[in-house]
């Protein structure tokens, strides 16, 4: 919030019409609304004081919107941000999630209502973060405190975390599930994923099997045909994450729409990739960052585990916050 405790939004375009009317649609929200026609204003703009929310036109007179909402993101990662246009297109959707976009709106008659919404939803999720950044940050203090506390058994407690990471490595691994209705596609990613350590693949070629294999073992990932036979991708990673929340869904198709792009962004996929694939290393680049993701939060978790026993006090703080974050998660998905 900006010194009068309001929440700030600033809209690109320029179209004045459009700036009209979100004028007089966020008049009764509280929101401060700034203005900006073209990229380069706004994007000094969020240099001078960035926005809670970045609400950009996607084609602008010289600097467009993605080319902005990547340069924001870079002087405001905490700034939530959504992109509309009347000219939009299942490929600009796919860009604008794999940048960071909040939503992807298009410009119609009720467009404006929509992206107050959608604007009241991104500040919402942002604020989740927030919290949990702040809450992450007392629970670092914490340990720190505990440390200090503790500096007798340091040894003792490093050569324990390590310990830890090693077998949890070794024991749980990096779990992907391919799901597609063409099993020359499920062979190729399988091949190629098995190439990495640490990786262990299983391949489904319907919705059916891809639902049995879920409900039998957990999975950090799922890659999965948008068109399947007997079902749809959207619908499977909506099953998936209700199973198992947490789980980064790929989603890829033969028959890129703007509809499935759209579905695709507010289901909270983590890529859309169109078939065929032109580059096997695109697919190969997400799972890899995915597994980074969960090795250091398993490395977090060991060293975590590695000192509660220590001191009852710091574990009962510990739980304290843990139980805010589990909330806060909870509430955000």
């Amino acid at each position: 919030m900006n010194a009068r405790g309001h929440v700030s939004v600033l809209v690109v375009d320029d179209d004045q019409r459009m700036q009209r009317a979100c004028a007089e649609a966020f008049s009764t929200t509280g929101f401060e609304l700034r203005f900006a026609d073209s990229g380069e204003v706004a994007l000094a703009d969020v240099r001078r004081r960035a926005p809670h929310v970045l609400v950009t036109e996607l084609f602008l007179p010289g600097m467009d919107g993605l080319t902005l909402l990547r340069q924001a993101r870079r002087e405001a990662p905490s700034m939530a941000a959504i992109v509309m246009t009347d000219r939009p297109s299942s490929s600009a959707a796919a860009r604008a999630l794999r940048l960071g976009a909040d939503d992807f709106v298009i410009k119609h008659v009720d467009s404006v209502a929509h992206l107050r919404s959608s604007v009241r939803s991104a500040l919402r999720r942002h604020s989740h973060q927030t919290e949990t950044a702040r809450l992450l940050v007392e629970l670092a203090e914490l340990n720190e405190h505990f440390l200090q506390a503790m500096q007798q058994l340091q040894v003792e407690n490093m050569g324990l975390v390590d310990r830890h990471q090693t077998t949890d490595r070794i024991r749980e691994g990096f779990r992907v599930l391919v799901v597609d209705d063409d099993a020359t596609i499920v062979a190729v990613l399988e091949s190629l994923l098995r190439s990495q350590p640490g990786v262990d693949v299983t391949g489904a070629t319907s919705v059916t099997d891809a639902r049995e294999q879920v409900k039998g073992q957990s999975f950090d990932m799922v890659i999965t045909d948008m068109h399947l036979e007997d079902g749809n991708g959207i619908d499977l990673m909506t099953a998936v994450q209700a199973h198992a929340p947490g789980t980064a869904v790929i989603l890829m198709t033969g028959y890129a729409t703007l509809e499935s792009a759209i579905a695709a962004v507010r289901g909270g996929a983590i890529a859309y990739l169109q078939k065929p694939f032109t580059d096997l290393n695109v697919v190969l680049g997400h799972v890899l960052d995915v597994k980074e993701r969960l090795e250091r939060d398993r490395k977090q978790d060991a060293y975590q585990s590695a000192f509660r026993s220590r001191n009852a006090d710091f574990l009962a703080r510990y739980r304290l916050i843990k139980t805010k974050l589990v909330t806060l998660q909870r509430e955000s998905t």
